[in-house]
């Protein structure tokens, strides 16, 4: 009788399994669930990138994954040890919705270490969404496969924004936590949208215009303009439709094959996106019963631009062969794009059925910025001048665009690494207690008289 040995599976295999339990895991409410799901889902990225022929090279691209699942590692942590006290952040138990910043939470001896959980989940989530310094750059990456590779990198910001949205209720209240959270993802949809610009390659493009997408949904959700369940089905038609836009383009540029199939799936992308921003134009343009100039244009251009980019560059692929090839997918890909097309318009609908009401004037305002962006598209499969060679009519545009994205990563960079210097230089007390030096025992002692005068503070 032959014994069959048991074959353990690929890590390639293994990594899609990881990835595929991180995704359905990350819709728990627990906290820890979300970590589980971050440490899987690098663990993931990790397999694939030893199972490459440059597995030296491709770890050290990913490596930045260990930092958001430590964050939220450290969020659990804190969470676990401390009490749980119901509205620490918002006595009222209700988010304030004015765009001021927050108040100062009731007096809590551990609103500090509450608060770093809420920066820590934060933080995280942020990193996944290439909002952070450390990790900005990672869509123009693509990722450790080779035949998955163009899309892999989407799901980070898929996993950032459901761990922001799975767990507002931990972060959004904390004290100036959705104002630095604002910032951060208005700054991260400026660099995104200004990137997919200066990137002539679709797939390229299309994968910074998925970060784009996540954190302006992510931006919709801290303004706390419409209700979460509003911003997930939004989210959803705009970040999915791209992502599936991006999947179809590693298996021939499905979602381009065909003139009507391209033509639903411009219509369908721009649709989801245009339907995205409305909500979040209309909210800001009139915050606090007065016409907000600066933060109306702060937020219209970025969306102007990625529903243009959106509009001229998903064209047909011009067909090479004789006959036109049929594929068993292109119908699957033509009802996707009719649900993308689909759930926006229903999203919006939703949300006014639950009372979002807006002004005529904020809503004709809310959709200019799309609406704008319409141009006459071009005919069989000719791609517009300004995207094709570097000296066409737009290459000094993208130019700038390449230099203002290089800049403000270089800026933080620079910014992160002076930080690092002096937190380094603070804690190297800290570290000195484990070196064995002759002096360890007197820095611990002063290390407790410290500790000492700080925790009658904290009651």
């Amino acid at each position: 009788m032959r014994i069959r040995r048991f074959a353990p599976p690929s890590p390639v295999t293994l990594g899609a399994v990881l990835a595929a339990g991180a995704l359905v895991l990350v819709l728990a409410p627990s906290l820890l669930a979300a970590a589980i799901t971050v440490e899987a889902l690098a663990l993931a990225f990790w397999l694939w990138a030893r199972a490459s022929e440059t597995p030296v090279e491709t770890l050290r691209r990913w490596t930045w994954l260990r930092r958001p699942a430590m964050a939220l590692w450290l969020a659990v942590a804190l969470l676990a040890v401390l009490p749980e006290r119901a509205g620490v952040f918002d006595p009222s138990g209700l988010a304030a919705q004015a765009p001021e910043l927050s108040a100062p939470g009731p007096r809590d001896p551990l609103s500090a270490p509450r608060t770093l959980a809420a920066f820590a989940i934060l933080w995280a989530a942020l990193e996944l969404l290439a909002a952070a310094p450390l990790a900005r750059p990672y869509p123009d990456l693509t990722g450790p496969l080779v035949r998955s590779g163009p899309w892999l990198p989407a799901l980070l910001p898929v996993t950032g924004f459901l761990v922001l949205w799975r767990h507002r209720a931990l972060w959004g209240d904390a004290p100036f936590m959705h104002e630095a959270a604002s910032f951060a993802l208005l700054a991260a949809a400026w660099l995104a949208v200004l990137r997919a610009f200066a990137r002539r390659g679709f797939t390229a493009s299309t994968r910074w215009l998925s970060v784009y997408d996540s954190a302006l949904a992510a931006l919709l959700l801290a303004r706390q303009i419409v209700e979460p369940e509003i911003v997930l089905l939004l989210w959803a038609a705009a970040a999915g439709g791209r992502f599936m836009t991006l999947v179809a383009e590693s298996r021939g540029a499905l979602a381009r094959r065909g003139p009507v199939l391209a033509r639903l799936w411009r219509v369908a992308s721009w649709s989801a996106g245009a339907c995205l921003a409305w909500p979040l134009v209309a909210g800001v343009s009139f915050a606090g019963g007065r016409f907000r100039l600066f933060e109306t244009l702060l937020v219209c251009l970025p969306i102007f631009l990625a529903a243009f980019l959106t509009w001229q560059r998903l064209v047909e692929v011009p067909e090479r062969r004789a006959a036109r090839r049929l594929d068993r997918l292109a119908a699957l890909s033509a009802a996707a794009a009719a649900g993308t097309l689909i759930l926006g318009p229903l999203a919006l609908l939703a949300a006014w059925w639950n009372g979002f009401e807006v002004p005529m004037i904020a809503g004709l305002l809310a959709a200019a910025p799309a609406l704008l962006a319409l141009r006459p598209t071009p005919t069989g499969g000719e791609v517009p001048a300004m995207f094709r060679v570097p000296a066409a009519a737009g290459a000094s545009a993208r130019d700038t665009a390449v230099s203002i994205f290089r800049t403000v990563v270089a800026m933080e960079r620079e910014l992160a690494r002076a930080l690092g210097v002096a937190v380094r230089a603070i804690t190297a007390p800290i570290r000195d207690l484990h070196t064995g030096d002759a002096q360890e025992y007197l820095l611990f002692l002063a290390g407790v008289a410290l500790l000492s005068l700080l925790v009658p503070l904290m009651r």
